[in-house]
């Protein structure tokens, strides 16, 4: 189990590394840092591990006054494994398998509402691409992994990469993420947040498969799950996350409908 994720800490922590190797510098990153710094935001991620490796020389194989290069992207609130580039042919080449999408992508997300076992939703999503807006189709996989009358835990795959993708989709078939106070409602978001005692919606990018043709060989990196979705899964009553032997989540059966009494 992972520490809290609301992380605001100002100073990386190197006990978040996952992989290192071919350029390539993988973490667990925290919920409420963005990737870049930015609107709001003096440092990001990139530029905190910049910080601590002009402070531990050596450790990572990035030249003197040379920059990370983000891969990919996660949402401020999200949290899980965010691929960095310490090259940038090693950045062209994960860029180039996010792109064909030979990445395996997996997340767990809490949803308003219940939910089918498994399926597929469809939607829209406004992206930015070379200074303009456009909206562009998007898909996403879901199975459920807990659920009740009032919300559920889904494991989703993501069909491409594209800004707040899952956040949006959900949100257009009537389920947004549980706290999401941009793309749900206010009110029952400002409920779920201050009842569950979290700060932001449960977004956690927790499986990544990358392809031999980036690292030299297939490889799964996996981020441990936060605090904040095992005390959900607590305080609903729900049994513990676990996984099978091949590192599957194990989906509970929901509780079987009570049939109504016919009147006599």
């Amino acid at each position: 189990m992972a520490p809290e994720d609301h992380n605001t800490q100002d100073v990386f922590d190197a006990e978040r590394v996952l992989y290192h190797g071919h350029g390539l510098l993988v973490i667990d990153k925290p919920a409420g840092v963005p990737v870049h710094r930015g609107t709001g935001h003096d440092l990001g991620i990139a530029e905190l591990v910049e910080q601590w490796i002009s402070l531990n020389p050596g450790v990572f194989d990035l030249g003197s006054g040379k920059s990370i290069h983000p891969v990919h992207r996660l949402d401020l609130e999200a949290t899980g494994v965010l691929v960095l580039a310490l090259k940038k042919s090693a950045a062209r080449s994960a860029k180039e398998a996010f792109s064909d999408r030979s990445m395996d992508k997996r997340y767990l997300a809490l949803v308003a509402g219940p939910v089918d076992e498994k399926g597929t939703l469809k939607g829209r999503v406004r992206t930015r691409i070379r200074g303009q807006y456009k909206t562009e189709k998007a898909e996403v996989s879901f199975r459920r992994l807990r659920s009740d009358e009032r919300m559920s835990l889904v494991e989703v795959v993501p069909e491409g990469g594209k800004t707040h993708q899952i956040r949006s989709v959900f949100a257009e078939n009537g389920r947004p993420l549980c706290g999401d106070l941009r793309y749900g409602r206010p009110k029952p978001a400002k409920q779920f947040l201050e009842k569950f005692g979290v700060e932001h919606l449960l977004l956690h990018a927790w499986k990544l498969g990358i392809p031999g043709d980036v690292v030299g060989h297939e490889l799964t990196l996996e981020a441990d799950l936060p605090e904040s979705f095992a005390r959900v899964c607590d305080q609903k009553g729900w049994s513990p996350l676990e996984q099978d032997e091949d590192g599957e989540w194990i989906a509970e059966a929901p509780a079987p409908r009570r049939e109504e009494e016919t009147p006599r």
